[in-house]
């Protein structure tokens, strides 16, 4: 995998320039990244930029999804490019504002879903080094977050919250097998990324009340993990 590590930093990230003010949740598909990062934005009082919206069923980025899931192999590469677009427009963003913000996946974690892909047969070399160059290039103007909060669970946790969910025909189209070779992956990106400080957070168990919503423990735990790094604008 192509990983974004200290060494990097001089190729992709604005001459060593400081970090911005942004806080990233990350982790597989149904992990929680979502109900971390509102819950985050609540408690720092600071706003979220949420990859899908949780009533985005008619949305354009779930219709594709939809696409997706029905037929990897033809939309991989242009889902990719979505997404990623997405995700840098909302980096530029909290840049020109200069104030803090809350990403609920990482720009650094995209490449695990193309890489994933790819290594299953359903995007090309050509298409998924076309998607890394224009990552890459994305890179030289993005700076590091203020910090990565890794979510962990289980393929079978995960698995039964996206059916909770009920996005679209997600629970349904999403393969067991794909899940744990992104998990895989997931695992071997965050013990390689050293671009800011990271926490790794266990959403596996216990972590969910019957509302779905944060329990009060865990709400206790996100908050201990990340208070120290926390700089004063949102210090709590």
């Amino acid at each position: 995998m192509s990983e974004f590590t200290s060494t990097d930093r001089g190729k992709y990230i604005n001459g060593g320039a400081e970090c911005n003010m942004a806080i990233v949740v990350d982790g597989i598909i149904g992990a929680g990244k979502s109900t971390v990062a509102k819950f985050l934005s609540e408690a720092l009082e600071i706003p979220v930029y949420e990859e899908l919206l949780d009533d985005g069923k008619s949305t354009m980025a779930q219709r594709m999804l939809d696409r997706f899931y029905a037929d990897q192999k033809r939309w991989s590469a242009i889902i990719q490019v979505m997404f990623l677009n997405d995700r840098f427009k909302d980096i530029k963003e909290v840049d020109a504002t200069g104030k803090a913000a809350i990403f609920d996946r990482s720009i650094y974690g995209d490449e695990i879903f193309a890489k994933t892909i790819h290594d299953r047969g359903q995007m090309s070399r050509d298409e998924f080094k076309i998607y890394k160059e224009l990552l890459h290039n994305m890179l030289l103007h993005v700076k590091p977050p203020e910090l990565l909060i890794y979510i962990d669970v289980s393929i079978e946790t995960a698995m039964e919250r996206i059916r909770v969910r009920d996005r679209s025909t997600e629970a349904d189209m999403i393969p067991k097998d794909y899940m744990r070779d992104l998990r895989r992956n997931y695992e071997s990106w965050f013990d390689g990324f050293d671009l800011c400080p990271k926490v790794r957070i266990d959403m596996d168990t216990h972590s969910l009340s019957e509302n779905d919503e944060l329990t009060d423990e865990m709400k206790a735990t996100i908050l201990d993990a990340v208070k120290p790094y926390l700089r004063d604008p949102y210090k709590l």
